[in-house]
């Protein structure tokens, strides 16, 4: 493909963020809007887009234009369609609200699920009360977001807002949360809330 002028690469950025975001690209009227110029010049720039090979347009039809991507585009876009981009949550202080727009460290990506809408978010693990479960200090766990679980089931809780990964045990006299280290003691006598159950985790690992 030929070089793009910093305009023509604009006016290409445009008109696909605006097919990503309404599903169907913009006319030459919204491109002269957006760019602030005449219809006529947009016609001049979308013709050389074409002649590029950035871009195909329908005779005829208003909004008619489609982008040309090269294989390996095409493939990312194969790929992220099958993904989730979902965010990743830093340690959170007690007092501190866990999902602050100021606390996302990050976003990680996870595959989607067929079988219906679920909200999930990342975490990273602070301590190594949950070694025995093989969690880590530093490891982060891919959380589903809801408000209880089943007996055995590791979760996130909050404990008077502080957030903590732990195995939730649901006795018939009462819930607590387990610790997966003898160092440290279940936490029996203390109220605590459940925001997500623990299905998926992710570590990185350095190479010295």
């Amino acid at each position: 493909m030929h070089k793009l002028t910093t305009k023509q690469k604009k006016i290409l950025e445009f008109i696909e963020k605006h097919g990503d975001e309404f599903s169907y690209p913009p006319t030459l009227k919204e491109i002269g809007e957006k760019f602030n110029v005449t219809i006529g010049t947009i016609q001049d720039h979308i013709k050389a887009l074409q002649s590029k090979d950035y871009l195909e347009r329908r005779k005829d039809i208003a909004r008619g234009f489609k982008l040309i991507k090269s294989e390996e585009e095409n493939n990312i876009d194969r790929l992220r369609s099958g993904l989730n981009i979902i965010p990743l949550y830093g340690n959170v202080a007690a007092g501190e609200p866990i999902f602050a727009d100021d606390n996302v460290q990050g976003y990680v990506t996870m595959e989607k699920n067929g079988k219906g809408h679920k909200i999930h978010f990342a975490l990273k693990v602070k301590g190594d009360s949950m070694i025995d479960s093989g969690i880590y200090d530093g490891d982060i766990v891919i959380v589903r977001k809801q408000d209880s679980a089943e007996d055995g089931d590791i979760v996130i809780a909050l404990l008077e807002d502080e957030a903590t990964v732990k195995t939730l045990r649901n006795r018939r006299i009462k819930a607590y949360l387990e610790a997966s280290n003898s160092r440290y003691k279940s936490i029996i006598n203390k109220p605590f809330k459940i925001i997500g159950k623990v299905i998926e985790l992710r570590r990185e690992y350095s190479v010295i």
